[in-house]
């Protein structure tokens, strides 16, 4: 037991609370508990032009969670003889043992008045590089909240806390939890249905689904005509691939300690300048004069972060692209369902970039992102990769044990968050007190977030040539955080440069 202790980073000195006779227990799923999952606590920051009322918000989310099997968001997590985790929920939320942890501090004073708050990333009417999220760790959450998976094993404490920051004209909503719980999708599911509670229309809250049998698992182990063969394995690093890798990494770590956390905003002009620029590139390459084929914005958010990250490199070096592809969309059996999952449903998809192409043109970088995504995201390539983790060991049975590219290769870890709408969905409309922002440059509704960032409640040094693109906001404008070495961010600004002129 010492040594699982040590695995998930717990000490055998300490002891978890007593099991409660009468609380239910919910699995943790097979994407859930994963090593990587285990290690991340997650923090995110909404911010609102103005004063919203926080018992009306913390009363409507803890509502939620009394819904049905929304009670698995409240429970707390424990560890297992056999290493795996669960879930155990009270069978009635009480004071003492409530669905959330709420904490809230008032400041008399406006938002720009604040040394902190006048930091927070605005939008601006060109390119910008600001603050990134981790500057802004006493909005997130109260300063004892859990930061690592022991602090939830070791204490009776929900998994999800909520921590509200009110200002004379503005209001930060702080929510914090183990990424054991949920990814992207999730959240915004979480986010939707706590809006439609308090907007007093708790009969159109979906049902959480999955809370009980894995949905994954279902998928993975169902017959299918024929199984395909997963293609990109055919590139995965193993053995001595894998130590080199490993070493490479190891000294990438050692050698270039510092890491900077910034805030990217992208006006929807410069989104649209970039991509101009990609087809133009592709059009002068193929010189048919034929129509460019389909590039997202994905693709060429991806492309410009990938070009500077590699032309910041001393020695020219392969990039492989880890994407992120979120199950719910891909496996029709998760499609069209008459609810929600709260639950990891993300696998890896990854765009193998040669060193040439990668320091080359943004048309062809943007391409070869679409084709390799386009090839991977299939249901039978997903559900291959998804028959891949089941047989292996559970302790290797964790999507990111799977890296595929050149053993030499840059690994750059991206996740476009875009599809969640978060700008859209969070509506806290029913909670205004009073406007914050009452210009007439205003363009979002009362109780609409104008800016969100997560990030990690404990910083880890791994964390390296990481982009997350964080939405579209009210404007179209594009929001992106970045996890980068200096010279990487000198050849953002170049490209930033280049759009604001």
């Amino acid at each position: 037991m010492a040594a699982l202790w040590r695995l998930v980073g717990g000490s055998p000195s300490r002891s978890a609370p007593l099991p409660m006779e009468n609380d239910e227990v919910y699995p943790v799923h097979m994407l859930d508990g994963t090593n990587t999952l285990r290690g991340a606590i997650v923090s995110w920051t909404l911010c609102f032009n103005d004063v919203l009322d926080s018992d009306k918000l913390h009363s409507s989310l803890s509502r939620l969670l009394e819904i049905g099997d929304w009670r698995k968001v409240g429970g707390r997590l424990r560890l297992k003889d056999d290493g795996d985790l669960e879930i155990r929920v009270p069978r009635l939320f009480t004071t003492d043992r409530p669905a959330i942890s709420f904490s809230h501090q008032s400041l008399a004073m406006n938002l720009n008045d604040h040394p902190l708050g006048k930091k927070l990333p605005v939008a601006t009417e060109v390119a910008s590089i600001q603050t990134g999220p981790q500057e802004f760790r006493a909005f997130a959450a109260r300063e004892d909240a859990p930061t690592t998976l022991e602090d939830f094993l070791y204490q009776d404490v929900p998994q999800l806390s909520l921590h509200i920051t009110s200002f004379n004209d503005a209001t930060l909503v702080g929510l914090s939890w183990p990424h054991t719980l949920m990814d992207v999708m999730g959240q915004q599911a979480l986010l939707h249905s706590w809006c439609l509670v308090l907007a007093g229309r708790e009969l159109e809250v979906p049902a959480l689904l999955g809370a009980r049998e894995d949905p994954i698992c279902a998928a993975a182990d169902a017959p299918v005509e024929k199984e395909e063969a997963f293609k990109v394995g055919e590139k995965q690093l193993t053995g001595l691939g894998m130590l080199s890798f490993g070493v490479r990494f190891a000294s990438d770590l050692l050698w270039n300690r510092v890491v900077e956390t910034r805030t990217i905003f992208l006006p929807k002009k410069a989104v649209a300048e970039l991509r101009r620029q990609a087809r133009v590139d592709l059009a002068a390459g193929d010189g048919s004069g034929d129509e460019p084929p389909f590039l997202s914005e994905g693709d060429v958010l991806t492309a410009c972060v990938a070009r500077a990250v590699a032309s910041s490199l001393p020695q020219p070096r392969p990039v492989t692209v880890l994407q992120v592809l979120n199950a719910r969309f891909r496996l029709s059996s998760l499609v069209s369902v008459s609810g929600v999952y709260i639950q990891n449903m993300a696998l890896a998809a990854f765009t193998f970039l040669s060193p040439e192409v990668a320091r080359g043109p943004l048309g062809p970088i943007a391409m070869e992102n679409r084709r390799c995504l386009t090839e991977q995201s299939t249901e039978g390539q997903v559900l291959a990769f998804l028959r891949k983790l089941r047989v292996m060991p559970k302790p290797s049975r964790d999507p990111s044990m799977v890296v595929c590219g050149e053993p030499d290769a840059l690994l750059m870890p991206f996740t476009n968050w875009t599809r969640a709408e978060f700008f859209k969905t969070a509506d806290f409309g029913p909670a205004v007190v009073r406007a914050g922002d009452i210009s007439k440059a205003r363009n979002n509704m009362p109780g609409t977030m104008v800016y969100h960032h997560a990030s990690s409640m404990r910083e880890s040094r791994t964390a390296r040539n990481v982009i997350v693109v964080l939405g579209k906001d009210h404007n179209e404008g594009y929001w992106l955080t970045g996890m980068l070495l200096p010279p990487a961010w000198v050849q953002i600004q170049k490209q930033i440069n280049t759009l604001s002129q």
